[in-house]
């Protein structure tokens, strides 16, 4: 790769704020103090602040607080056996009063409305009453998830209740994965993703990381539904050995294991959220699973450029754990 020396020294930044953001994801119930992050991202506390401001369009203090969050109201969902008070103290809140002005001043509405109208159950229902209803009059809740996914997520909804393809879903524990990354901060688009792999294989292939025992991954690290488009962060990464150390093109992350539903299909990868919900719906809701916090990934088995149809064959991976009665 030849760069010119603007574009190493903006690569060393990002490759800082990469393993500074990794941290964050981690740890977002600790102590998370300016000095502490400058020290993991190896950069003094003023010119820490500066850069990160600079290159992620929020300030330190702005972004922590939102993966905070966006953590609580994942688990506000999904966690209803924990009460709002315990998921504030895990988000890395100091009180729970805290934690439901912060809610409410970011999202508009309070941690007790998320838990009771856009947890996993409801969400469900309203689906179902969707699918059941399609000639009849939607309630007002019900039209306005119909139009968040169509206008706002640009998915069908119609085509995510077809059943004209059979889904092939497993459950599995997958290993933990040590891979190298390039990540793409912005909408999950098609063209973000082929880019982000992209500057991935130019640096993995010289290296001969590309080979019958490495995995391809995407990690989506980020809900559409509750971060900005522009904040969306994915990853493009690929499993690599021990020796194999971050440099200024990549970072190395471990992509943490466990119980997953598994769906291998081949699709069109302008269908690929429909295929997600598809998942959701027609089989995680009739199983004895519900979602997990983790992220969701995809494992690749194809160039989608030498598919005659430009399809991708892939595993969607989804972190699940046992419903309780």
């Amino acid at each position: 790769m030849d760069l010119s020396s603007d574009d190493t020294l903006k690569n060393e930044y990002v490759y800082r704020l990469n393993r500074t953001i990794d941290y964050i994801q981690h740890h977002y119930a600790e102590d998370l103090n300016l000095s502490k992050l400058a020290d993991v991202a190896c950069f003094s506390r003023y010119h820490f602040h500066r850069i990160f401001r600079a290159l992620m369009g929020e300030t330190v203090n702005e972004f922590v607080r939102r993966v905070r969050l966006e953590k609580a109201a994942i688990k506000l969902t999904l966690d209803k056996y924990k009460s709002i008070t315990e998921i504030a103290f895990e988000s890395g809140f100091s009180s729970s009063q805290n934690f439901a002005r912060c809610f409410k001043a970011h999202y508009g509405v309070t941690p007790s409305n998320v838990r009771t109208e856009l947890n996993w159950e409801t969400w469900l229902q309203k689906m179902k009453n969707l699918e059941a209803s399609e000639m009849q009059e939607h309630t007002a809740s019900e039209s306005e998830l119909t139009q968040h996914y169509r206008y706002r997520r640009k998915i069908s909804i119609e085509k995510v209740f077809t059943r004209n393809t059979e889904m092939n879903v497993c459950v599995m524990e997958l290993p933990s994965y040590r891979v190298a990354y390039v990540r793409n901060r912005g909408p999950y688009t098609v063209e973000s993703v082929r880019s982000a792999f992209g500057k991935l294989m130019q640096w993995a292939n010289p290296r001969g990381l590309v080979n019958t025992d490495a995995r391809v991954i995407g990690v989506a690290w980020s809900n559409p539904d509750l971060t900005p488009q522009k904040k969306l962060l994915f990853d493009a990464c690929i499993t690599v050995p021990d020796t194999v150390k971050a440099d200024n093109w990549v970072n190395i992350q471990t992509l943490t294991g466990g119980k997953f539903a598994i769906h291998h299909c081949e699709i069109d990868t302008h269908h690929q959220e429909e295929e997600w919900l598809r998942l959701l719906y027609h089989w995680l809701a009739t199983s004895d699973y519900q979602p997990d916090d983790r992220p969701t990934f995809n494992i690749y088995y194809n160039d989608i450029e030498t598919h005659p149809l430009k399809h991708a064959i892939l595993d969607l991976c989804l972190p699940i754990k046992p419903l309780k009665s």
